[in-house]
């Protein structure tokens, strides 16, 4: 068979092959053309961007496309998502599903994180005793022995145990801190490993967006070579790669690392170079010299960490560095003991290595080895941090904090979409990024900028596509804007949110979701609700209250009376169907804080081009996380649903219609709050489905 758009088209076609085998299929003329498209990009070594709305069915438009790309050309495809929902989505069903109509001449690979991955050595370490375990983590190890000896792929995903069991799978899996690696005495039966050959024989390679971009920065060691790429769940892409390419100097891990070694607390030592002075009291004045090289070492860590507390920030923000702060006595102290700290690791690293040659052959040697990796890997990083990236204007540096006090510093460079396409974009023969909110008011120019795309020395090579959603979002939904709300700003704002809810919930009796974008404004709400939902028979749930978002989403499946609010989490990949979400409510739209190192970043690479910030990146980026939040409430063509906005710049403010035009749903009734309790009773029970 010859690959071109017609033969892909062809298994959608009216009684075709999609029709015949797969169960409640449904043609739509979107998915077609989207196929048509995902081929075209293939065949002609194009880059396509498509937004493509809730109810086509994108991923069979990407797979079957793929999947026969493969089969002809012998070429390997990646299929990366954000979500690990989706990506079992495509391994349990939809492909296994197109087994049936493509055959089997082709294989496929599911690629996650170490930590998804039993530690054989960590498993023997237990079972040999090595480690004191509670009574918790005996009866977790007690249930899993029968999957350990006898599982193939070494997933936790196989194992059915309950929370509360599952939480002490830290105790088993693989994570890079304790792996020993070429050294390891199980190397043979690792199941990291054995996943990694899997991806080198697959064809079809199905990852998750942290893995990929994990391989950017081990310099695809991860991944094996390929040179087609589909990427879905393509919004959050460019904030993915902003975090998972940073460089982190991390208070934590650094201090971890060097406790695991040797730490002094009062009289008593402890650490694994005491184990070796007990195992090996012939190279006691060796290891003397390291517990003191490594008791100093922490010294200048912690001294590097307190000079940061001169750093003021409010509500555990994070704290951009700006060009002044690079002057200051506080970071003038904070080089001085980085200095002093960074030539201590550099020594302690070489000391290891002669105490590791020392002990060639002995079980210690693959212990030291996993050690010096670690110690190696928070001195590259932490050089990246200070050393490379500080008051450059093209890279951002910023300290985390918890509790009030500094636990990293971070840096990465503002250029995102730049770093894609020099790191990854660059390598492929074709690309494709697709999503159900790419666009602003259709246009995808944004995207296209701040992903990277723009870099490509042919810029023709980029293609768009774009394919509303089939549902009937006219008789669907309504948006509801208030525009006499308080400024989002002011001191009465949450409580005319309060009431507001109250009247909204008075009405919908549950069955409502409301997304906040302020933890603080979370808080207070739940303050003024939750008695008075109590007395109206009403199950509130608040994230972080009522537990986090996976049991929240259970309870409010399970009960008709129940109000969820909650923060980013629930803005998107919440997928409830028919009459469990009726009632949408966004109580403020849905702009960065400006303390948050991504909107810093976007801020200051238009800045730089001498571009308004606002209009280049605060507003479109608000816009499409509008967008992903009005998504969650129509998602099948039964549904009906409210989308009501208590943030009143929606409605009074010109940049307003930047938003409104985003979104599928067009009806829009601008009321006065005192207006609300009326028309929800009255017009509003058309869109709020019956009980």
């Amino acid at each position: 068979m010859s690959f071109n758009r017609e033969a892909v088209a062809a298994y959608f076609r009216p009684g075709g092959a999609m029709e015949q085998h797969i169960k409640q299929y449904r043609r739509r003329d979107e998915q077609v053309k989207m196929a048509e498209a995902v081929a075209d990009a293939f065949a002609n070594r194009e880059f396509l961007v498509a937004e493509v709305g809730t109810g086509v069915g994108k991923s069979f438009a990407y797979l079957v496309p793929a999947i026969l790309w493969t089969l002809e050309s012998g070429e390997k495809v990646v299929v990366s998502t954000r979500t690990r929902a989706l990506q079992e989505q495509l391994t349990e069903h939809d492909i296994p599903d197109l087994k049936y109509i493509l055959g089997s001449g082709y294989s496929v690979a599911e690629a996650k994180g170490r930590e998804n991955y039993l530690c054989w050595n960590q498993y023997m370490s237990i079972l040999a005793g090595k480690q004191k375990l509670d009574d918790e983590q005996e009866r977790f190890i007690t249930a899993v022995l029968s999957w350990a000896e006898s599982t193939e792929s070494g997933d936790r995903k196989e194992l059915g145990l309950p929370g509360e069991l599952m939480r002490h799978w830290g105790l088993l899996g693989a994570n890079r801190r304790s792996c020993a690696r070429e050294l390891c005495p199980y190397r043979e039966k690792c199941f990291r490993l054995k996943m990694l050959k899997r991806l080198e024989k697959a064809d079809l390679l199905i990852v998750n967006h942290s893995l990929l971009l994990s391989d950017l920065l081990v310099d695809n060691s991860i991944l094996p070579e390929y040179h087609y790429l589909i990427i879905d769940e393509a919004h959050t892409f460019e904030r993915e790669s902003f975090d998972k390419l940073s460089a982190v100097f991390s208070l934590e891990e650094c201090r971890d690392i060097l406790r695991l070694l040797y730490s002094k607390e009062r009289r008593h030592e402890r650490g694994y170079l005491q184990y070796l002075k007990g195992r090996y009291p012939n190279l006691m004045a060796a290891l003397n010299e390291l517990s003191t090289m490594v008791y100093r070492c922490g010294e200048y860590l912690e001294a590097c960490f307190a000079a940061i507390k001169a750093v003021k920030v409010r509500d555990d923000h994070a704290r951009v560095l700006e060009h002044q702060d690079f002057q200051s006595r506080w970071f003038a102290e904070l080089i001085d003991n980085y200095t002093g700290w960074q030539h201590l690791m550099n020594l302690l690293i070489h000391r290891l290595a002669e105490l590791k040659a020392e002990l060639n052959g002995m079980e210690e040697e693959v212990e030291i080895n996993a050690v010096i990796q670690l110690l190696r890997e928070g001195s590259e990083n932490a050089f990246m941090v200070m050393e490379e990236s500080p008051d450059r204007p093209d890279t951002l540096c910023w300290v985390e904090f918890k509790n009030g006090q500094p636990v990293s510093l971070s840096s990465s460079s503002i250029r995102i979409g730049e770093l894609l396409h020099q790191r990854l974009f660059s390598k492929l023969e074709s690309l494709v990024m697709v999503s159900a909110t790419l666009t602003i008011e259709d246009s995808f120019s944004y995207f296209i900028e701040k992903n990277g795309l723009n870099c490509l020395d042919d810029r023709d090579r980029v293609q768009t596509l774009l394919q509303y959603s089939p549902f009937e979002y006219d008789k669907q939904a309504l948006l509801l804007s208030l525009y006499d709300m308080p400024d989002p700003t002011s001191a009465g704002f949450p409580k005319a949110v309060a009431n507001a809810l109250k009247d909204i919930l008075t009405v919908t009796q549950g069955r409502t979701m409301v997304l906040f974008t302020s933890r603080k404004e979370l808080r207070q709400a739940s303050k003024d609700l939750r008695d008075w939902a109590d007395e109206q028979g009403l199950c509130l749930l608040v994230q972080g209250e009522d537990g986090e978002f996976k049991r929240l989403m259970e309870l409010f499946i399970e009960a008709p009376n129940t109000v969820l609010m909650g923060l980013e989490t629930f803005w998107e990949g919440v997928d409830l169907k028919g009459e469990v979400l009726q009632t949408l409510v966004m109580v403020r739209l849905p702009f960065r804080s400006p303390a948050d190192p991504f909107c810093s970043a976007g801020d200051r690479y238009f800045r730089l081009q001498r571009r308004s910030s606002f209009q280049g990146f605060m507003l479109p980026d608000a816009a499409v996380r509008f967008k992903q939040g009005a998504g969650r409430l129509i998602r099948s063509e039964s549904d009906r649903g409210l989308l009501i906005v208590l943030d009143a710049r929606l409605a009074n403010r010109s940049y307003g219609r930047v938003f409104k035009n985003s979104i599928p749903i067009k009806k829009v009734v601008s009321l006065k709050r005192a207006e609300l309790p009326a028309f929800l009773a009255g017009t509003g029970t058309a869109y709020l489905t019956p009980s």
